[in-house]
């Protein structure tokens, strides 16, 4: 029953992740990454797939509150701040890849694999902490792309999440792209 209800939030978080980028306002895409963040964690949570990514997730919900802070006081983040979350994110990564049911102290393909999230996460720093929508977008399609492929070798249904965000992230950068005259 968990697995079910784990796979049915990740569906939920795929539909909410999807739309994320679609919206104008930066405030609108930091609100949309907490709860499709949130939903995400539960479901690798739920399927049973501890490790890296779920550290990842949470880091990830913190980043963003701290971001909508910035966002509606208009101030710019600190290169303190992005170190910091940059250092959870690697720090809690590998604590989450050790973690990891069946890990060992050796270069192997699970632990590469758990690299992913990690690497991607890294990606969505730059992208909550940056200033421009579509410098934001640009980051975000760098994550989506490692994150799907992390999530189809784990067997989530919010690799559909991580691929549409990819899709719907492209076309928002053309869908939003300055003009030129």
């Amino acid at each position: 029953m968990g697995y079910i209800l784990g796979q049915i939030l990740g569906i939920v978080a795929t539909v909410i992740t999807v739309a994320m980028p679609l919206f104008r306002k930066k405030w609108q895409m930091l609100a949309a990454t907490i709860a499709g963040n949130l939903l995400m964690a539960l479901n690798f949570i739920l399927i049973g797939q501890i490790g890296s990514a779920i550290f990842m997730y949470l880091v990830a919900i913190l980043q963003a509150v701290v971001s909508m802070g910035h966002t509606v006081r208009n101030t710019k983040v600190t290169v303190t701040e992005q170190m910091l979350f940059l250092g959870l994110y690697v720090g809690l990564g590998l604590l989450g890849m050790v973690s990891a049911p069946g890990f060992v102290w050796a270069v192997t393909p699970e632990n590469l694999l758990e690299l992913l999230p990690i690497l991607g996460s890294a990606m969505l720093t730059f992208s909550i902490f940056a200033r421009s929508e579509q410098t934001t977008r640009k980051f975000l399609l760098i994550n989506a792309s490692l994150w799907a492929v992390y999530t189809a070798i784990v067997g989530s249904t919010t690799f559909f999440a991580e691929f549409f965000t990819a899709v719907t992230t492209g076309v928002s950068l053309y869908r939003y792209r300055e003009t030129r005259s």
